[in-house]
């Protein structure tokens, strides 16, 4: 009996594949129905090139052995056979280059393109044959990206030229990033580089299945119009475009899920769907389901085990790579510690050879050491703090800066290079820009810096140009545009497409040529976004490139009003100047300075007309010349001599005040001023407030804008006398001599020791009179962790700062929790190490007189008298505000300044629950600073604040361990 059933089942079997056999043949050999016109159009066009993308998949792609493969490729071969028409792909073309063909009618058809209005004006669309879903790509950690809308304000990838390209373009919120293919773009996403990619739903469903890129995931949403894949037809054939519709009326659902099945699914098996069906419509039996359901039974355990084997080769990759990462860390965190720990010495050593007599050119070499070490350590901080930059916790700073001051650096800085490819330098301020602001100074220099490194590094001919512009002006913010040029290399769209993408330059000739990581124009990107400004680039191949910054910065007001104030004294304005400088720009620039001074001027770039201006000042009404502004290169045989020539002429009787304009690294000419009648040289190119100091010195004004003052030591609060010593862990001589050397300029003695251990030992011998203790962390013997946990244990008050070139995550917590109050990173700026010391004595010596903040009487009374319950109150009150200070922090760098408001109201209620009167009343003040919104003053009010609170904190919880 079971023979006979099985003998059937063949039977039906062979019955339905005949009959499938024959109905395909069939189907195949059908032809469409073609008007005349349309015969004779295939009769002169039998062969039709098309354009393709060869990376288009799984719709079109050339396979390894040369052939043209895909769901397109299927359709046509569909199309072949009903029309008769022959299809041949361009092959080597990629797909832009297989566009512009189109356009230009070389190639008259594209296989696989969306229609969209743009396109629509160069080409006639067949009807669709595919459609298909748009999908948002991220990592599968990725929480915040649900939508379209929740990509505003982030950087996107897409495939250049492709219809999501178009899309995204009608979203001005999202900053885009082009890739040539999605490959690539995928790959980017999976290792963090891009945070989304927006592309269709079979193609990159098809790409990551192949490439095995498993911590991705889609995101579908609803875009505007329907997608679908078309043919394209160049706009005078609309015959062609009627026979392709024809075509695809004739494809049947059953050839199109056939077609899709096979390249959608990579791992599925042909759909046993119709087979089925027919079967059970001519009685088939279980005998079929159960032969199919044990094939694919087989085949999915096959599967399974196939998964597991993958699975267990990415475990095994992921452990290797989270092994990679962290040694990374470790060998990162090694190296900033490495490389700090040196650049600590030569900034001290710097300041403290700055302190000694020595020659102007010596300090200006000084000066410029500092500056690099500076800007060094800046490079550092960004580049080896591989948390901060991989995590954005970069964070700016509000505070109040002079922008001359940060120019003045800058070009200090990259003057060095300038000189050295022998080019150019130019500086352009609108007179109308102010000279301080509110912000973070340090990292407008970074970007500055960066720019104009980049500038000069590709320049070897010609200048470099910084300029200064206002854009526009909105209450007290400042709309500036800060633009680098030059006449360098330049780049082209693919080059300029790639700047911003982190360790990648223009091309790989280009490190090879001038070397460097690749990664300053990366961080520039992200600071300008960081302060909600933008850049552009702009460039041409052998020409040059123009850097546009565009920032708002509000004006310190209150500082801004002391150098406004000085310009409008009118102190100037019976100072007659002539200016001889040999370049008509510089002499303009110069020309608007002295004119923003309130300054009467004369212009000359000839030594002969300077000298026939100053013979003639002595005649009457002729005006006196008091100032002569002498560019070094302007007369023939230098300014030096020139100034000579001047004061030994008998017919210039009244002598000028003579200010020299020396060249960019020239340094040798300062020294030699002493030796001729010129009364000051500054160095080119010119700033406006350094031009005003000069002119303020020259001519003894009483006033003065702060920005080229000494800076002078930290003297302490009036009235507090420091009689205690510090104790100084530190096994490296070079900054044990340092921090000696600093310490003994303001009077305080330093006992110093070479290890954690004998830190202890002498803290125990000299615990009554160590008012401080300074502790680096690693040390030989014991490190500065025990050896800061132990004297802690043996003195509850004392401060223990730690002194350490670790800026790692949690080694702040770290040292924290080992009982260290403070924390100071190297490499330390001397002056602020003086100041932060000369803080943290005084505090230990006013601790013993200063009131207490927590008025405990006063907490039992609102408690009832019950210390319990104060006790609880007490502890809850330090759980609920062990965040407090950094949570004020964050909001008010962000300015958001309502809900630090909020955060001050909620402190201030719970404050006088407790007894802390001082700081309650210090609560209701800030909450008035805010409400008015002058961010130095809110700066100011913070910074009391933030001493007060942690005074409060510290006394409860001596109070509740009590």
């Amino acid at each position: 009996m079971l023979k006979k059933v099985y003998l059937i089942a063949i039977a039906l079997i062979s019955m339905v594949v005949v009959s499938l056999f024959f109905a395909q043949n069939g189907r195949a050999s059908e032809k469409i129905t073609l008007s005349e016109e349309e015969e004779t159009f295939i009769n002169e066009h039998p062969i039709i090139e098309i354009g393709i993308d060869p990376r288009f998949v799984p719709f079109e792609f050339i396979d390894r052995d040369g052939e043209y493969k895909g769901i397109t490729a299927d359709y046509l071969a569909l199309v072949e056979e009903r029309t008769g028409l022959r299809f041949k792909a361009q092959k080597n073309l990629t797909w832009p280059e297989a566009y512009d063909k189109a356009l230009s009618h070389e190639i008259p058809m594209l296989s696989a393109i969306s229609r969209t209005e743009d396109r629509e004006q160069y080409f006639i669309f067949s009807k669709a044959y595919y459609h298909f879903k748009r999908v948002i790509v991220t990592r599968t950690d990725e929480k915040g990206i649900k939508g379209i809308e929740d990509l505003s304000g982030t950087l996107v990838a897409v495939q250049k030229g492709s219809s999501h390209h178009s899309y995204l373009l009608g979203f001005p919120d999202i900053n885009l990033s082009l890739y040539g293919t999605v490959e690539d773009a995928l790959t980017a996403v999976a290792n963090g580089t891009e945070t989304a990619f927006v592309g269709n739903l079979a193609t990159t469903n098809y790409l990551i299945q192949n490439s095995a890129l498993t911590n991705l995931k889609f995101t579908a949403f609803e875009a505007d119009k329907s997608l679908a894949i078309h043919f394209a037809v160049r706009k005078d054939w609309p015959v062609l475009i009627d026979i392709l519709n024809k075509a695809l009326d004739t494809i049947t659902d059953e050839e199109r899920m056939e077609i899709a099945s096979r390249w959608i699914s990579v791992s599925s098996e042909p759909d046993f769907g119709p087979f089925l069906r027919i079967i059970a419509l001519i009685g088939a039996t279980a005998l079929i389901i159960l032969g199919v359901s044990f094939y694919w039974i087989l085949k999915l355990k096959r599967e399974v085990k196939h998964r597991e084997e993958i699975q267990l080769k990415l475990e095994a990759a992921k452990m290797e790579a989270e092994e990679a990462n962290d040694f990374k860390s470790s060998f990162l965190a090694r190296m900033s510690h490495e490389v700090r720990t040196p650049l600590n010495a030569i900034v001290g050593m710097s300041y403290l050879l700055r302190k000694t007599e020595i020659t102007l050119t010596q300090r200006t070499y000084i000066d410029r050491i500092t500056q690099a070490s500076n800007n060094m350590l800046s490079i550092i901080n960004d580049i080896l703090d591989y948390a901060k930059i991989e995590k954005g916790k970069v964070e700016l700073e509000i505070t109040s800066f002079s922008l001359d001051q940060v120019i003045q650096n800058v070009i200090s800085i990259v003057s060095y290079k300038i000189d050295e490819q022998g080019i150019g330098l130019r500086l352009i301020k609108d007179s109308k820009v102010p000279n301080w602001f509110l912000g973070d100074g340090k990292r407008l220099e970074q970007i500055l810096l960066n720019l104009m490194n980049n500038a000069s590094k590709f320049t070897q001919k010609g200048e470099v140009l910084l300029e200064i512009r206002l854009l526009a002006r909105e209450g007290s913010k400042y709309h500036l545009c800060f633009t680098v040029e030059d006449t360098g290399i330049g780049m082209n769209d693919t080059q300029i497409s790639r700047l911003f993408v982190p360790f990648t330059q223009a091309d790989s000739t280009i490190t090879r040529r001038f070397g460097g990581s690749g990664l300053g124009l990366s961080i520039v990107k992200h600071l300008v976004e960081l302060m909600h400004g933008t850049i552009e680039v702009y460039s041409t191949e052998n020409e040059g490139s123009t850097f546009s910054v565009k920032i708002t910065l509000p004006v310190d007001e209150e500082r801004q009003d002391q150098y406004f104030r000085r310009l409008s004294s009118n102190q100037f304005k019976d100072i007659r100047t002539l200016v001889l400088e040999k370049n008509g720009a510089s002499m303009n620039l110069i020309e608007s300075y002295l004119r923003s001074f309130g300054m009467q001027c004369e212009l000359t770039t000839s030594e002969k007309s300077a000298l026939s201006i100053l013979e003639n000042a002595a005649k009457p009404f002729a005006g006196q010349i008091h100032l002569l502004i002498l560019d070094y290169d302007a007369p023939k045989n230098g300014g030096l001599q020139f100034a000579k020539e001047i004061y030994e002429n008998s017919r210039i009787t009244v002598k000028p005040k003579i200010l020299l304009l020396v060249p960019m690294m020239r340094e040798e000419l300062f020294d030699e001023v002493k030796n001729y009648p010129v009364h000051l040289a500054l160095g080119k190119p010119i700033i406006p407030s350094v031009l005003l100091d000069g002119i303020v010195d020259l001519f003894d004004a009483k006033a003065t804008t702060g920005i080229h003052e000494e800076v002078q030591l930290y003297q302490g609060k009036e009235g507090v006398k420091i009689r205690k010593s510090v104790l100084l862990v530190e096994d490296n001589k070079t900054n044990q001599l340092i921090a000696k050397s600093l310490l003994s300029r303001i009077g305080v003695d330093t006992i110093v020791a070479s290890d954690g251990l004998q830190g202890v030992d002498l803290f125990k011998e000299h615990q009554k009179t160590i008012g401080l203790v300074l502790m680096d962390l690693h040390m030989p013997v014991m490190n500065g962790f025990e050896s800061a946990e132990i004297i802690r244990a043996l003195d509850k008050e004392v401060p223990i700062v730690a002194m350490t070139a670790d800026v790692v995550l949690g080694v702040k917590e770290k040292c924290k929790e080992h009982g260290m109050n403070h924390f100071i990173s190297k490499p330390f700026d001397p002056d602020d190490f003086i100041r932060q010391v000369t803080v943290f004595l005084e505090e230990k010596e006013r601790s013993s007189q200063r009131s207490m903040l927590l008025d405990v009487p006063s907490g039992l009374r609102n408690m009832g008298g019950n210390e319990l319950l104060y006790l609880e109150v007490l502890r809850e009150y330090q759980k609920e505000n062990q965040e407090f200070l950094f949570e004020l922090n964050r909001l008010i760098k962000s300015r958001a300044y309502e809900e630090v408001e909020h955060l001050i109201h909620k402190l201030k209620s719970s404050s006088g629950s407790i007894g802390a009167k001082e700081i309650y009343d210090y609560c209701v003040k800030f909450q008035k600073v805010l409400q008015d919104g002058k961010d130095i003053d809110i700066l100011m009010y913070k910074s009391d604040f933030t001493d007060l609170f942690q005074r409060l904190l510290e006394e409860i919880q001596y109070y509740v361990e009590k």
